[in-house]
């Protein structure tokens, strides 16, 4: 409800006669009969004392009335005295005079005060009215104490008592022009008469102060009054320290008509209890500051009305039973840290377009649904605290809301530029007509968007339910905090950016055109959809744990787009009705069985991307596709980066793509289990479109062992209704590898109708042989019996029918037989088979012969024990082969060093010596390894290596003319380390033992020369661990191994440089004997190499005795195969003799 402003009473029209009367003296008044009773002077003249005591007569029916004119006048009321008057004044007084009444005056008469305090014409005024004791007038426009002058100071003391009971009788009223006086009440002052005011102004620059009690009971009497006038200054003061209490009809607790109201405090109470009786009522702007504890209450009505607005500072109570604070005609400044409180209305309302700003920490609240209601100008609500029961309405102005702490039932905002911010607190209902929201921390029941350009900005707090917006734009920005419903947003172009915070029940945008992204953050549970305008969408830096409780994202019927940035995340069906979808950025998307169809009804095709740092995955099993919603529709799957099928089983996981493929140097991840053709892949399927660009397939072995793969081998790829692959559209990323096998891709099977399908195979497969053609036959030629010639006259004669010779046809031609598949053996084949027979070698020629490591035999002369040690030092160029299997070829160096010491050494009677002595040594073999792998013969493998350490014992016997026989067993430890040109490296380790037995019988020749027939046996027992490379697992197997050696060697001897000199020539025939080494691979694919061979050995050398006590061998030999696996061998040795 709205209130009119009051008009200004008319009560005081009498009081001209009584001012006139009192500027020419006692014309109006009945002058007292010259005796005096309890006043000693009743006309005063300046600077004169009047006083008056309780003697007889008392009271007195005479006034006290100061001369017209008179200045410095003091009338003291002892207590007890009395006036009683019913024709005049109590006591009047004129300018600079003072009344102090501890008596009691009464006065009947209408027009006439209790003490008047009248100033002369001048109007110089600045009297001093004090009544300590009783004062009551019954008369019509009777004040208890009235001013005419200016600047009057009016106090009833804590002791004194004013009443009245006419009508328009103010209990203290200062009716100065002039104004300035200072009107106080400590005491109590009552009324009963309509228009009749506790304390009044009608003036202006005045000051009322109520300590005390203030009672009225009659219509439109007022506690305090301020009127200046309409037009006037006004500027009163009213301050309230007591009590107030007004109970007629229209009777307020304070009013103020002034132009330019002056500051109001309230420390007290003022209560209304009359019908549309106000607490309190301004005419004109005001400030008002109602203190802790202070109240300003209407029983029937408004607890205050501000017709012009103003500052209202409120810590006390301002409670009205209709509404609790009605401001209008002005801008206003509310601060309530108290209570604001309507009944069946509001508790704070506003009319008009001004300026309103409400702060509140305290209560405010209304019974009525409504608690503040603010109209059409620029509207700021700041809650920093307390509570407001009921609805903040805005209206339509420019609203503003500010939420720091506290409690608010709900928020209507309206206007075309509305302002929510929620920093704290709680709104438990919700936001309604929004605009421009910020939402920082707090919690909000619910938000609703209306303006036809709406801003939402959360990074904290709470919405409990639901974030609508209406059909304008918006611009949804969420980086904190959570909404606990779904976000819902109109037709309009929005904007949507999800940073942080989450939303609970999905988001839904309508049919104007959207931008959306996720980055980086938050969380959106549910479904995220979108309308018929067409959207852009980003979800960035997200994983998981961003994405789990998205149950859908559907891009709506416009066109759209979803990019994913940097974002790791699997559901892929979750991802519905898109036009385009594109991986950027290092994103991951999983792909399920349920797949994703791209477009919608109006879009026949959609276009999957993938740059080059991106993955799209299969972690499940089974069949996953990229397809088109429109039946019949072909999408593009373009693929940059990487298509990864390697995921959980990921032996059977299918990508199908209803549509073209188109590599941009990707890659398509497999996971085959490597073995035959039937073994499990998961594969890449081209439906209706075709394969183009190029893409590297990388494929991960699922626990295969390698097999010979005899038909179409492993599919990867398939081609299926009408689908293509072009000849350069895959590739393999890099060498596949299983057992014993690497696996080619090809492109076709042999079986027809796979010509567009891709396969993994471990062989090559031969061509098929073409197809025989019987030979003709040809019928024997056919002669013909001869024919007479009848007579002239007969009759024709006809030829007997000839029957042709039966004809054999040629027997049936056999097809011929298709070749056996190329296996295709992986590079690592052959070094691995050539370990055998390299680790035996390398036994071999540690061993040597014992001129290898002893020189001449007539160089072993000493006896005793130590007597003698030994040093050699040997080196090959060899060429190793084997026959069988893979045919390894090794070449490389051989070589080695051996130190030996004699034990002992003796000599018989009869002059045979026999020499014991142990060694040690150190041999290493290094070289390239070739063979048979990867369907060609000689392959350049890679590399391997065999470093061994020696210990060795010997026992060396000689007869007495020369011939010798020779015993060494030497074991060793291995260390071996293949290495492929793929880069596949490994150790693994051995053990061998070799024994030697060597014999020679030298002849002697002329001139100094002899030969000598030898022979040797050495046998091997070589064990190798086996060895795991990341592929396979590789075992070895080996027999032990026997080489035997005839020979004979051509010795001389002669003297020179004073040294003896033995040069010798050698020739050997050396047997490999057979010794079929095995190379397992998984256990299931066995590689035979067999190394027999007949190799012939020449040598030359010298052996030199340079001193008694040092002799020196030198030798260089080559060898070559007579027959058998290839050996072939060019080396020396030296060897170094010291006796001690």
């Amino acid at each position: 409800m709205r209130r009119t402003r009051l008009s200004l009473p008319s009560m005081l029209a009498s009081r001209t006669c009584v001012l006139s009367r009192l500027s020419i003296g006692m014309a109006c008044l009945l002058r007292a009969p010259s005796t005096l009773a309890v006043c000693d002077n009743l006309a005063p003249a300046s600077g004169e004392t009047a006083t008056c005591n309780a003697n007889a007569p008392n009271p007195s029916t005479l006034p006290v009335v100061a001369v017209a004119g008179s200045t410095g006048v003091t009338v003291l009321m002892l207590p007890g005295a009395g006036i009683s008057v019913n024709n005049s004044s109590g006591i009047v007084i004129r300018d600079s005079s003072t009344v102090q009444n501890f008596g009691t005056i009464q006065n009947t008469a209408d027009s006439f005060d209790g003490i008047t305090s009248a100033g002369s014409a001048s109007g110089f005024g600045h009297n001093s009215v004090t009544n300590g004791g009783s004062i009551h007038t019954a008369g019509a426009a009777s004040e208890g104490i009235y001013n005419g002058s200016a600047a009057v100071t009016m106090v009833n003391t804590a002791s004194g008592v004013i009443g009245t009971s006419g009508t328009g009788s103010a209990a203290m009223l200062d009716l100065s022009a002039a104004g300035g006086g200072k009107l106080t009440n400590h005491g109590s002052l009552t009324t009963s008469g309509d228009d009749s005011y506790g304390m009044a102004a009608e003036t202006s620059g005045d000051a009322l102060v109520n300590g005390g009690t203030i009672t009225t009971t009659g219509v439109r009497s007022y506690g305090l009054f301020a009127n200046g006038g309409a037009a006037g200054p006004g500027n009163t003061t009213l301050t309230n320290n007591g009590f107030i209490d007004v109970s007629g009809s229209n009777a307020h607790g304070i009013v103020s008509l002034d132009a330019s109201a002056g500051l109001v405090t309230n420390t007290g109470s003022i209560i209304a209890h009359g019908a549309s009786g106000l607490g309190a009522f301004f005419a004109q702007g005001v400030t008002l500051n109602n203190t802790t504890g202070a109240r300003i209450v209407s029983e029937q009505d408004n607890a205050i009305d501000a017709n012009g607005g103003g500052t209202f500072t409120n810590a006390g109570t301002i409670s009205g039973a209709n509404e609790g604070l009605s401001i209008a005609g002005g801008g206003a400044l509310i601060v309530n840290s108290g209570v604001i409180q309507g009944g069946t209305n509001l508790a704070i309302s506003t009319i008009g377009p001004y300026a309103i700003t409400i702060t509140n920490t305290g209560q405010i609240a209304s019974a009525g649904g409504v608690a503040v209601w603010t109209d059409t100008g620029v509207n700021t609500f700041n809650m920093n605290g307390g509570t407001v029961t009921g609805l903040i309405r805005q209206g339509t102005g420019i609203n503003t809301f500010v939420m720091q702490a506290g409690q608010v039932d709900s928020v209507d905002q309206g206007g075309p530029q509305p302002r929510f911010t929620l920093n704290g607190g709680r709104v438990t209902g919700g936001l309604t007509n929004g605009g421009a929201v910020t939402i920082t921390g707090g919690r909000i029941g619910s938000v609703a968007l209306t303006a036809a350009q709406n801003t939402f900005t959360m990074s904290g707090g709470q919405i409990d339910t639901n974030l609508t917006a209406g059909s304008g734009d918006t611009n949804f920005k969420l980086s904190g905090g959570a909404i606990g419903g779904a976000v819902t947003l109109g037709n309009g172009a929005n904007t949507i950016a999800v940073t942080g915070g989450s939303i609970a029940q999905g988001l839904a945008s309508g049919n104007g055109a959207t931008t959306f992204g996720w980055l980086g953050g938050g969380l959106i549970g549910g479904t995220v959809s979108f309308g018929a305008g067409g959207v852009v969408a980003t979800l960035s830096n997200l994983s998981d744990a961003n994405l789990a409780g998205l149950s859908a994202f559907d891009g709506g019927t416009g066109q759209n787009a979803l990019t994913f940035d940097h974002t790791q995340t699997g559901g892929i069906g979750r991802f519905v009705s898109w036009d385009s979808i594109a991986l950027t950025n290092g994103s991951r998307l999983s792909l399920d069985n349920h797949g994703v169809a791209l477009g919608n009804a109006a879009a026949q095709t959609g276009l999957f991307d993938i740059d080059s740092t991106s993955t799209l995955a299969w972690n499940g099993g089974g069949e996953s596709a990229i397809t088109t919603t429109a039946h019949g529709g072909r999408v593009i799957l373009s693929n940059a980066g990487t298509i990864d099928l390697t995921g959980g089983a990921g032996q059977r996981n299918t990508l199908v793509v209803g549509g073209d493929y188109v590599g941009h140097g990707g890659q398509l991840l497999v996971q085959s289990v490597l073995g035959t053709d039937s073994s499990p892949s998961g594969k890449l399927v081209i439906s209706q479109g075709a394969a183009t660009g190029n893409t590297s397939i990388g494929v991960t072995n699922a626990s295969g062992s390698g097999a010979l793969t005899l038909a179409d081998g492993i599919m990867v790829v398939q081609a299926v209704q009408g689908g293509t692959t072009a000849p350069t559209a895959f590739s393999l990323a890099n060498p596949v590898k299983a057992g014993a096998y690497t696996y080619y891709l090809f492109r076709g099977g042999v079986a027809a109708g796979t010509e567009d399908n891709w396969y993994l195979r471990s062989s090559i497969t031969p061509p098929p042989p073409p197809p025989v053609t019987p030979p003709p036959v040809t019928p024997p030629p056919v002669t013909p019996p001869p024919v007479t010639p009848p007579p002239v006259t007969p009759p024709p004669v006809s030829p007997p029918p000839v029957s042709p010779p039966p004809v054999t046809p040629p027997p049936p031609v056999s097809p011929p037989l298709q070749a056996d598949p190329t296996p295709l053996y992986r590079i690592e084949v052959p070094i691995y088979a050539e370990v055998s027979s390299l680790t035996r070698e390398l036994g071999i020629q540690q061993i040597g012969t014992f001129q290898d490591r002893a020189g001449d035999q007539s160089q072993l002369n000493e006896t005793g024990a130590l007597r003698a040690a030994w040093s050699r030092v040997w080196g090959n160029r060899t060429i190793t082969s084997s026959d069988t299997g893979v045919d390894p070829h090794f070449n490389g160096a051989i070589g080695g060093m051996q130190i030996g010491q004699d034990v002992y050494a003796n000599t018989t009677a009869d002059g045979h010596r026999d020499h014991y002595g142990f060694l040690l040594g150190v041999a290493r073999a290094s070289g390239d390894v070739s063979g048979f792998a990867l369907g060609m013969p000689a392959v350049q493998a890679g590399s391997l290596s065999i470093d061994a350490g020696s210990v060795g014992a010997y026992w060396t016997h000689i007869g007495a003319g020369g011939w010798y026989t020779d015993t060494v067993v030497i074991g060793s430890t291995l260390t071996i380390k293949p290495s492929s040109n793929d880069g596949v490296s490994t150790t693994t380790h051995g053990r061998s033992i070799a024994g030697s037995i060597e014999a020679g019988l030298p002849f002697p020749l002329a001139a100094g020369l002899s030969i000598e027939p030898q022979a040797q046996v050495i046998w091997q027992h070589t064990g190798i661990d086996d060895l795991n490379d990341g592929i396979s697992s590789v075992a070895f197997t080996n027999p032990n191994a026997v080489a035997a050696r005839l020979g004979v060697r051509l010795t001389g001897r002669m003297q020179a440089l004073g040294a003896t000199w033995q040069p010798y020539a050698r020739v050997n025939l050396w047997r490999y004997f057979s010794a079929t080494s095995h190379v397992t691979f998984d256990g299931t694919t066995d590689i035979p190499a067999q190394s027999s061979a007949t190799i012939a050995d020449i040598a030359a050398g010298v052996a030199v005795n340079l001193s008694a006590r040092g002799s020196v061998f030198l030798s260089v030999h080559y060898a070559t195969n007579a027959s058998g696996a290839r050996r072939e061998t060019l080396g020396g040795d030296a060897t170094v003799r010291w006796r001690w």
